[in-house]
C-alpha cells in the first residue's frame, strides 16, 4: 500500500487514490455517455470499473457489473459471493449502491436484466462494451430480454479514451512501479548461472517483485533462453548456457499501475549475432527517448524507432509495432494495445501524460530476441523513461 493512499482505506479496503480523483473521472464518463445520447452504460471490463471507482475486482466467474448512469449515479449488481468486498468499498469510497447479489442457483442475466429494468425503466438506452471480451453478444442479448424495450449502443471506447492519458497521480504510481521492476531486474540478473533454468528464473522474478512491494501480477514475468526466446514462448525448464540472450520482460503493479520492462541478460558476452541484434534495438530506444514528444503521430513515433534500427541494418527483424499504451493492468496482461499503439499508418495524436511501453524487439530464428525496452512518459517537452535502469544488455 502506498503512504499517500492510506487515508483512503477500511480494514478491509482501501481506495488508491483520493475520492476527488475519481469523481473527475465519473464527472468525465457521464459527459461522455450523454454525447453519446445514452441513458446508461454498464461495464464489466475490470479495468474500467476499476478506473471510474477504484473498486480493484477482477472477476473470473459469473456476471459481475458496474452501471453507470449518465447523472452519475452508480449501480453494482453481480455474484453474491463477490459483493461483501463491494460493501466495504461503497463504505469508503461514499459512491454508489448494491443493486442486487445474484445467488448461484439464479439465472444470472435474468436477474441482470431485471434489475436493471427496475432502477432504469423500460425504454432505457444502454451501453456494452461489446467490443471487449468481458461479455458475449449471447449475454448482452439475454440481459436486454428482461429490459423492457431496451435499446442496445455499443459503449466501447468510452473509458478508453479517457484513461489514454494520466493524471500526475497515475503517473507517480506508475515511476513506484517502474522502480520495483528496476529493482528486481537487478536482482534477477544478479543471481543468473549456468546451473539454472529459465523456470528458476521466472520463479525469482515473481519472488522479488512481491517481496519488493507488488500487488498480484498482471502478467507472469515472461524468461525464456537461447534461439527459443524467438518464438516469444515462455520459460520452460530450459537450462541457461554461456552467451545465450536471456529475455526478460515483466512489470510490478502498484494499485493496479504497471510499467513493464523488457531487457537481455547474457552469462559473460553474448555470442556476435545476438549482441549486433541488441545494439540495434538499444538505438532505437535511445532514438525514441530524445526525439519523441507530444503533437507527432503515432505512426511518426513508430517511424523514429523503426528509422533508427534500419540504419542499424535489423529492420527486417523488426516485426512488431514501436510501443503501446500502459497505466492499469488486470490479469491477463498489462497492455493498453486497445487504446492506443505506435504503429505504422496511425494518425492518433501523442498528447502529455500518455504512457507507452516502448519495445523496439527484434526476433531473429536461430539466434533469439533482442529488445532494450523503457515504459516511457509523454512530457510537455519530450518523454520521460519511468523505469530507472540503464539502457544496456545486463551482463551476469
Amino acid at each position: 500500500m502506498t503512504q499517500s493512499a492510506s487515508q483512503y482505506q477500511s480494514s478491509n479496503f482501501k481506495l488508491p487514490f483520493p475520492p476527488e480523483e475519481f469523481s473527475r473521472r465519473r464527472a468525465q464518463t457521464c459527459d461522455a455517455i450523454r454525447a453519446l445520447d445514452i441513458d446508461a452504460i454498464v461495464l464489466t471490463t475490470p479495468a474500467n470499473y476499476y478506473y471510474v471507482s477504484g473498486l480493484p475486482l477482477k472477476i473470473s466467474l459469473g456476471l459481475f457489473g458496474l452501471v453507470l448512469c449518465a447523472d452519475g449515479r452508480g449501480f453494482w449488481i453481480g455474484r453474491r459471493t463477490y459483493m461483501k468486498s463491494v460493501s466495504s468499498f461503497i463504505e469508503v469510497a461514499n459512491w454508489s449502491e448494491m443493486a442486487r447479489s445474484i445467488a448461484d442457483e439464479e439465472d444470472a442475466h435474468q436477474v441482470f436484466g431485471e434489475t436493471i429494468n427496475r432502477l432504469l425503466g423500460p425504454g432505457v438506452r444502454l451501453g456494452f462494451e461489446l467490443d471487449m471480451c468481458t461479455i458475449s453478444p449471447n449475454a448482452v442479448n439475454a440481459i436486454s430480454r428482461h429490459v423492457h424495450g431496451c435499446e442496445i449502443r455499443n459503449a466501447s471506447g468510452i473509458i478508453e479514451r479517457l484513461r489514454s492519458v494520466k493524471s500526475p497521480l497515475e503517473v507517480q504510481r506508475l515511476r513506484e512501479a517502474g522502480a520495483m521492476a528496476a529493482a528486481a531486474m537487478r536482482e534477477v540478473v544478479s543471481h543468473i548461472d549456468t546451473d539454472q533454468t529459465d523456470s528458476t528464473l521466472a520463479s525469482l522474478a515473481y519472488s522479488s517483485l512481491m517481496t519488493l512491494g507488488s500487488d498480484q501480477l498482471a502478467m507472469p514475468p515472461i524468461v525464456v533462453s537461447g534461439p527459443l526466446s524467438a518464438t516469444q514462448s515462455t520459460a520452460g525448464r530450459t537450462r541457461i548456457s554461456a552467451g545465450d540472450l536471456i529475455t526478460l520482460e515483466f512489470s510490478a503493479a502498484v494499485d493496479r499501475y504497471c510499467a513493464p520492462i523488457y531487457r537481455i541478460g547474457s552469462i559473460g558476452p553474448p555470442n556476435s549475432e545476438g549482441a549486433y541484434l541488441h545494439a540495434a534495438s538499444r538505438a532505437g530506444l535511445l532514438a525514441a527517448l530524445q526525439n519523441i514528444g507530444p503533437g507527432m503521430t503515432s505512426h511518426s513515433a513508430d517511424q523514429v524507432v523503426r528509422a533508427a534500427i534500419a540504419v542499424e541494418g535489423c529492420l527486417e527483424y523488426f516485426t512488431v509495432r514501436a510501443g503501446y499504451s500502459v497505466g492499469i493492468g488486470f490479469p491477463p496482461s498489462w497492455d493498453e494495445d486497445h487504446i492506443m499503439k505506435l504503429s505504422p499508418g496511425n494518425d492518433q495524436k501523442l498528447e502529455p501524460g500518455m504512457v507507452f511501453h516502448l519495445v523496439p524487439a527484434l526476433y531473429q530464428a536461430g539466434v533469439g530476441a533482442a529488445c532494450c525496452s523503457n515504459t516511457i512518459h509523454i512530457t510537455e517537452n519530450g518523454a520521460e523513461a519511468l523505469v530507472p535502469i540503464e539502457s544496456k544488455m545486463l551482463i551476469a
